[in-house]
């Protein structure tokens, strides 16, 4: 490793959706654990909140979980970009630029409209690193949809809302200068 370590930027889709869930869902187990030691002080049965009590737990682990493994890892071989089960390794040299641009002028053009959620909706003021792909890459262009999904990949660019754009966009651009030398 040089002397960069490797530096992951969390994607916000995944850190907004933890935050919307931890205070709904946390504050639903909140309530059935309380409710289970009323019931349980009181001599009553519990098994009813049992079920209810388990898959709220597991739908918080899983929104954790989601937040947790939905980054980009920027190293000294290239970047990774993993969101949720996705994921995908694209060298330097699969790079032509990288920019900082708000979310929402991805979405602008009429085919992408329908990929607008709420998500993208709540973030599309705020800043996203553009990744351009190399346009003479076609295979690899189809390969990063095909493994991102169509929400993510607008034509040849790469478009994700992360934690730390700016640092981000300038490390990957000192990068590709180093590379171009």
């Amino acid at each position: 490793m040089s002397d960069q370590a490797k530096r992951r930027y969390p994607i916000l889709y995944s850190v907004q959706r933890w935050n919307d869930g931890k205070w709904f869902y946390g504050g639903f187990f909140i309530i059935l654990v309380v409710l289970l030691i009323i019931k349980l002080i009181q001599h009553q049965t519990i098994i009813s909140f049992i079920p209810v009590t388990v898959l709220d737990g597991v739908i918080l682990v899983a929104f954790w979980l989601m937040q947790r493994i939905s980054y980009i890892e920027v190293s000294d071989d290239g970047i990774e970009i993993r969101y949720l089960l996705r994921h995908i390794e694209l060298p330097y040299t699969a790079l032509a630029r990288v920019r900082r641009q708000p979310l929402e002028v991805a979405f602008q053009p009429a085919e992408r409209r329908r990929f607008v959620n709420r998500f993208v909706r709540r973030l599309a003021r705020g800043p996203a690193a553009y990744i351009r792909l190399d346009r003479r890459q076609s295979d690899l262009i189809e390969a990063a949809e095909r493994q991102l999904g169509p929400r993510l990949v607008a034509g040849a660019d790469i478009v994700i809302p992360i934690v730390g754009v700016d640092d981000f966009v300038a490390q990957i651009k000192g990068r590709l200068r180093g590379q171009a030398s």
